[in-house]
């Protein structure tokens, strides 16, 4: 399958959001926010469009979605250091196994690169995101601002040891509504 990626349009952020909203029904561990949730990201003073990317067939059906959002690490988030969050990865059921959700996340690990940012937490299944390079955050010492099991909450560096410096916990955007 021919999967197209392309930095969303404001003409394509209802379409987006139906994905996201779709590619989490009936989904566990989620609040059913992600939909919306994306809608308070792009609001965001801190929105880069660059890291809002969507998937599509040959044929132009949007069939995925990613976002990253930037984050700090450190004690006090008006000082920390930026990173990124991955937050929502989402590829309708029917497409999911196929690379669709792969593909997007390696092209905003490429976006994140290029800009020159250090590294991106997500939080996740480890099975699925261990083969991307993300591990534990606690291996870095960064802790998330809310209780969640160590093994669901990573980080992946951009570029060996970038987060050498890095400590404390991390600060989300406060679109997330979790600081």
């Amino acid at each position: 399958m021919t999967i197209k990626l392309q930095t969303v349009l404001p003409s394509q952020y209802a379409t987006t959001a139906a994905v996201v909203e779709t590619a989490f029904t009936g989904i566990e561990y989620t609040d059913h926010d992600e939909h919306q949730l994306i809608g308070r990201l792009r609001k965001s003073p801190l929105y880069h469009p660059t890291f809002d990317v969507l998937a599509s067939t040959a044929a132009g059906e949007v069939i995925g979605f990613a976002m990253l959002s930037v984050a700090t690490v450190n004690q006090q988030p008006a000082t920390g250091q930026p990173l990124l969050v991955l937050a929502p990865l989402a590829v309708l059921p029917a497409y999911q196994g196929q690379g669709v959700g792969s593909a997007l996340v390696r092209e905003l690990e490429r976006r994140a690169h290029i800009a020159g940012y250090p590294a991106i937490s997500i939080l996740g299944d480890p099975s699925y995101y261990g083969r991307f390079g993300y591990t534990a955050a606690a291996a870095f010492n960064i802790t998330a601002p809310f209780e969640v099991p160590a093994e669901n909450f990573m980080l992946h560096e951009l570029t060996p040891h970038a987060l050498t410096h890095y400590h404390g916990k991390l600060h989300y955007d406060a679109a997330f509504g979790i600081n």
